[in-house]
């Protein structure tokens, strides 16, 4: 339990350790052991905040077991002392491994260690630690990530060696995460196996928000089993897809895939995509080795639900896109995983494609451009909006700043968009939500993240916050786009969405969006 900021700000770890606490569980069924750290406060009086210890749930209350001293939660070694520690002191049939934490799929891995700059687990530092611990030797019954975005292929290629189930989400996952009530199932029947158990995860996790949640909700049970003809389907279908010249139409059909963990243009780099959807996209063109994906994501996804606005097969992977200008330590990164090379050429290739070509004429979707004049020929964009959901040509303001809605995710029921912002000297996006419930829109926070690694739930807005807005800023003379950072400025009331009529001092124009992911105007 990596607290971060999620402890510190929100006291979601306390949270947690109460609705384990409430769970009910018996030692005699099951020993839960928690490691503590890597926050700098903790909201409670129990957890010190200047150590690293494990712990033990037992008849209703945390006992301490041992101390770490003052370690980082995003060291290997942390990791693989606590799995020793464990397996050593409390050996049992069957052992299972939560990570609690922020997650950034598989290019950023797992955590984020307030007290050691923002320390983090990649995968590979992960399977060392697995490696290391002797999972190999003794695995895991089950591996759950209580983080975003880590129910991708390659968490679990990598964990296959450790672990006979993977629990994770593909997208972003709220602040409060899961319902740890769930351990009360231990009682029931302590002999549950991993699915069985990942299954009464996901119901509660689900049913703990609801049908009708303004949060993103998904969770997966994955048969590590079964992970190697999923990444070989997808090897095939890559080996394809390395032959064709279309790269327009590869971009297209990228550009219509579901995408996990996206952001303002200024942090768009997560790149992680459900490659059920993937296939889906590329069915047409290579049917045989996107129905080979899809029956492999079938037998491999046993159990999956979420609320997302297309139906999602359960596992992501990344397949590079927005994030290009972050393509060649990215790639550089994943091909260090080891993954299956002809689908590793192709991201490769699809990169330099990206780079190298120019459709400006081939556009994925256009939007409606307010522009304030700043000097001739140099405008600075203060509004954006979707051309299918332009409602009265009103503009929206944050406290009576003009704002731009950055469109990044949708479920069923809700649409999300990002404020690129300068908060407390930090970059950071402000998320807003629209719904049949806030048709002018609900704010649900600040978004932060680090080293790619994407917060769960959002930072509180504070009255003291110190804020500046990020406006692209265009010259339609030489074609050059920059950000340009307006005034800082701090609330002085509640933070809201308000919704203004264009100044008459300005003008408008389109958006168009290119299958390169780059824009142009007119």
């Amino acid at each position: 339990m990596n607290g971060s900021d999620l402890e510190s700000e929100w006291g979601a770890a306390t949270d947690d350790l109460a609705e384990m606490l409430d769970s009910g569980i018996r030692v005699r069924n099951a020993n839960v052991l928690i490691m503590t750290g890597g926050t700098e406060h903790w909201m409670n009086t129990a957890i010190p905040e200047t150590e690293v210890v494990i712990w033990q749930l037992k008849d209703g209350k945390i006992n301490e077991l041992e101390s770490l001293g003052k370690v980082n939660m995003g060291n290997p070694n942390t990791l693989r002392d606590f799995i020793k520690f464990s397996t050593a002191n409390f050996p049992a049939e069957k052992y299972g491994l939560i990570m609690w934490d922020h997650g950034g799929g598989s290019i950023a891995g797992f955590g984020y260690d307030e007290k050691f700059a923002g320390s983090s687990l990649t995968l590979l530092d992960m399977q060392q630690a697995f490696e290391e611990s002797g999972l190999r030797e003794t695995p895991l019954e089950f591996l759950g990530f209580d983080a975003c975005l880590m129910a991708t292929v390659e968490m679990a290629v990598i964990a296959s060696d450790y672990a006979r189930v993977l629990i994770a989400a593909e997208d972003l996952e709220p602040a409060d995460g899961w319902d740890y009530r769930f351990l009360s199932a231990l009682n029931k029947n302590p002999q549950i196996c991993g699915f069985a158990l990942g299954e009464i995860i996901v119901d509660t996790f689900i049913d703990f928000y609801g049908k009708n949640s303004d949060e993103i909700l998904t969770l997966s049970v994955i048969d590590l089993s079964q992970i190697s003809p999923v990444m070989d389907t997808m090897g095939n279908l890559a080996a394809k897809l390395n032959t064709d010249t279309n790269f327009q139409a590869l971009a297209i059909r990228r550009a219509n895939t579901k995408t996990f963990g996206e952001g303002s243009p200024r942090d768009n780099y997560a790149d992680m995509v459900d490659i059920g959807d993937m296939a889906m996209q590329l069915m047409d063109l290579y049917p045989n080795e996107a129905l080979a994906i899809v029956d492999a994501l079938l037998n491999c996804v046993t159990y999956n639900r979420h609320n997302a606005d297309v139906e999602l097969f359960g596992l992501s992977t990344f397949y590079i896109y927005g994030g290009k200008s972050e393509g060649e330590s990215s790639l550089g990164i994943y091909s260090n995983l080891n993954m299956d090379d002809n689908y590793t050429n192709y991201l490769y290739d699809f990169f330099n494609a990206l780079n190298y070509h120019a459709f400006t004429h081939a556009y994925t979707h256009t939007e409606l451009v307010l522009w304030k004049p700043v000097s001739q020929n140099i405008y600075r964009m203060e509004g954006l909006l979707q051309t299918d959901h332009i409602d009265d040509f009103l503009w929206p303001r944050l406290n009576n700043h003009p704002v731009i809605l950055f469109p990044i995710a949708t479920t069923a029921t809700i649409r999300q968009y990002a404020i690129p912002m300068c908060i407390n000297g930090n970059d950071a996006d402000i998320i807003v939500i629209f719904s049949n419930e806030y048709p002018y829109g609900k704010i649900k926070g600040i978004r932060h993240n680090s080293a790619n690694v994407f917060q769960r739930g959002y930072d509180p807005i504070s009255p003291t916050d110190e804020m500046a807005i990020f406006y692209p800023q265009h010259n339609f003379l030489t074609g050059e786009t920059v950000w340009y950072k307006g005034e800082t400025f701090t609330l002085d009331k509640e933070a809201k969405l308000e919704w203004h009529p264009a100044p008459s001092t300005h003008e408008l124009g389109l958006r168009h969006t290119d299958i390169c992911c780059e824009y142009q105007y007119s």
